[in-house]
């Protein structure tokens, strides 16, 4: 009996069923505030108790390595906190804030079901992120204190939170580790520096994502099996490092793996095969031919598994990094591992 897919094979299913049960809960709630007539009345106490739910979910996907759904239930989450935080909502707005609830929660329940059959998917969902996102930012606004020490920023703009809160993060991402560990035979050391480092809240919110979806990524397509590792001259326990600091109004983050590095010939063939190059192979540099994995629905892996092949994850990092003016740049040796260096401005 191979137990080790036993494992993963039954968290899965507690995810499964408990993300269910959560977003029946969250479409019970928005299915009795739709009235045929009259005002849409949200009290504090229901609008926490769905926050909460919301915060549930979002946590388990990312322990699961399941961005999509993290990412799009915490745009819900970001908008149950708004209601948290104010007294007095505009009925449209109000009204805009459940409806966009429903949308997440139908997205979800798409990718659960995907999740269920192994269907391809191709609806990464990023799109009822940003109009989550631009709509807090039209209530909201980006007004600054002028009174506050630098940066940092009034409820209705950027939050900064201590690094040192990155402990939970860690904990997920070693979690993550040791489930996909079980499952694929590996053995893997991870390491944050850098956690007394203190960044915005979207900024901390966007490093987490990016963090638990690039661990899935070196677990499953990085590092390589012990056998490998070590006719390579290699230790037979591969590593993760994730560096975090901030100097000159900007926060850089470099996350690094110590396994087979990334192939350049293998990822323009593939490129080529889809119809997006642009110019001759030869003609890429490196970094342009790296960037090609930040594109939706591109990827390396040529079986669909529980864990990849399914083309979503960077995209969804890349996407989440650009939203807010930063960047992402690729480095790879072959043998020697793969660096992913993100910059974000503070301002």
């Amino acid at each position: 009996m191979n137990t080790k897919n036993i494992d993963f094979d039954f968290l899965q299913d507690i995810f499964l069923e408990e993300t269910w049960k959560n977003i029946d809960k969250i479409d019970a709630f928005l299915d009795s505030k739709y009235p045929s007539h009259g005002e849409v009345v949200i009290d504090k106490e229901e609008g926490n108790k769905i926050f909460r739910i919301l915060h549930s979910v979002k946590g388990s996907a990312f322990m699961m390595g399941h961005q999509t759904i993290a990412e799009m239930v915490h745009g819900a989450e970001d908008l149950f906190s708004y209601l948290q935080e104010e007294d007095h909502i505009e009925q449209e707005d109000l009204q805009t804030i459940l409806r966009l609830t429903k949308i997440v929660s139908s997205c979800v329940k798409r990718e659960l079901k995907r999740m269920e059959t192994g269907d391809e998917v191709t609806d990464f969902g990023w799109a009822i992120v940003k109009r989550i996102k631009n709509f807090l930012e039209h209530v909201e606004g980006d007004e600054m204190d002028p009174c506050a020490e630098t940066m940092q920023y009034t409820r209705k703009g950027r939050k900064m939170i201590p690094f040192e809160n990155f402990e939970s993060l860690l904990q997920k991402a070693e979690r993550l580790v040791t489930v996909m560990g079980r499952e694929l035979g590996k053995k893997v050391q991870i390491q944050m520096i850098g956690t007394e480092t203190e960044v915005p809240k979207d900024i901390y919110e966007k490093v987490s994502m990016a963090v638990m979806q690039m661990v899935k990524n070196s677990m499953d397509h990085g590092i390589e099996q012990k056998q490998e590792r070590e006719a390579l001259g290699k230790s037979p326990i591969g590593r993760i490092r994730i560096e975090i600091k901030r100097a000159s109004q900007k926060v850089f983050v470099a996350f690094y793996d110590d396994g087979k590095g990334l192939n350049r010939e293998e990822i323009l063939s593939i490129a080529e095969k889809k119809g997006v190059l642009k110019k001759e192979k030869q003609d890429y540099t490196d970094q342009e031919a790296y960037r090609f994995l930040l594109k939706p629905g591109f990827t390396t892996k040529s079986k669909i598994s529980l864990f990849s092949g399914r083309g979503v994850g960077l995209d969804v990092v890349n996407a989440g990094v650009g939203a807010l003016g930063g960047k992402i740049d690729i480095e790879s040796r072959e043998h020697m591992g793969t660096t992913f260096l993100m910059e974000f401005p503070l301002v």
